[in-house]
Formats: structure tokens, C-alpha cells, sequence
């Protein structure tokens, strides 16, 4: 598959700009899925799937298959995309947590699968992200890093910031779910 991917890279650089369709076939489902858990309205994650090729046939000449996987790197483009239409869009109510001592170290006991998705839903669109790619997507940080970096930082650096970033975010769901119990 890498292979036939490259090939098809070459021929839409070469010129063949009809073949990029193939690409937006091949990937566009997967990306809907992927923008749909950042971007609730279908609609708007029409349009950042559509703005996400937009993006990536732009910058075709960009892609580095060393780097990341097709799929990844076009995730990448989509995640930035997604977050770019967040901000924009953003309708929000800031959710104050102040990280302190009084974090309980696990999930109340009485938490519920709906508890944690409704506090998930809390959580920041880029919090969401982060925990839908490594728990549920079961991503590596590495990988997580490359779609989510907003530049060539060091993966290495990135994952590692990325591992404290899920713990806090991790905090803040226990922060939240105890309150949610207490009220």
C-alpha cells in the first residue's frame, strides 16, 4: 500500500491532478470519522474534511514518507484543520479547573460510562483529541506527537510533553467527575 501511495503521490506531483481524487476517496470516510469526534456538526466536519484536502493538496510537495504514513499525515493536516474551526467557532464556556492538592487519585466508584463521557465533553476539543487518539485509537505518543505538533518539533520532546499533557487531562476528569458526583 505505501508503495501504490507513492506512486499515485508521484503522478499528481507529475501532473495528474485527476488521481488526487483517488486519495480523497481512499481517505475521505476515515477522515470524517476522525474530524466527526473533534467537530460535532456534520456540516462542519464536511468542511474541514474538504479544507483538510484543500490543505494537503497544496502542500502534496510536503509530504515525507519517512516522517509519518499517508493516513497520519493527513490526519495532522485534519487535526489542525479541525482546531483552526474550533477557535473559530468556539461557543464554549471556559471550564475552570484549578490543578491542586485536592485531586482525588482515582474515578469516584459510582462513575458511570455516561459520567465520563458527559465530563469528557467538558474537556477541551484538543483534551478530547488527545485522549480519543492514545486511549481509544490506542495511537503511540510518537505518533500522537506528528499529527498533533504544530510544527517539526522534536517527536521525542512532543511525546514527551504530550504524556504529562494526559495526565493533567486526566486530573481534570477526576476533578470534574467528583463534582459531579458531589452535586
Amino acid at each position: 500500500m505505501a508503495n501504490d501511495e507513492q506512486i499515485l503521490i508521484e503522478r499528481i506531483r507529475g501532473g495528474r491532478t485527476k488521481d488526487f481524487g483517488l486519495l480523497v476517496s481512499r481517505y475521505g470516510s476515515a477522515l470524517m470519522m476522525f474530524v466527526g469526534r473533534i467537530v460535532t456538526r456534520q456540516e462542519d466536519a464536511e468542511d474541514v474534511v474538504q479544507n483538510t484536502f484543500v490543505a494537503a493538496y497544496e502542500h502534496l510537495g510536503d509530504y515525507d514518507p519517512q516522517r509519518a504514513s499517508l493516513h497520519t499525515w493527513l490526519q495532522r493536516i485534519a487535526y489542525h484543520e479541525a482546531l483552526h474551526h474550533q477557535r473559530l467557532q468556539r461557543r464554549q464556556m471556559a471550564l475552570s479547573l484549578e490543578v491542586g492538592d485536592d485531586i482525588p487519585d482515582e474515578l469516584p466508584e459510582t462513575t458511570t460510562a455516561e459520567q465520563l463521557d458527559s465530563a469528557i465533553q467538558r474537556l477541551s476539543p484538543e483534551d478530547q483529541t488527545l485522549l480519543q487518539l492514545y486511549y481509544f485509537d490506542q495511537r503511540p505518543l510518537k505518533e500522537i506527537a506528528y499529527i498533533t505538533a504544530a510544527a517539526d518539533d522534536s517527536l521525542h520532546r512532543e511525546a514527551s510533553r504530550l504524556s504529562s499533557q494526559l495526565h493533567r487531562i486526566r486530573q481534570r476528569l477526576r476533578i470534574i467527575l467528583t463534582r459531579m458526583n458531589d452535586e
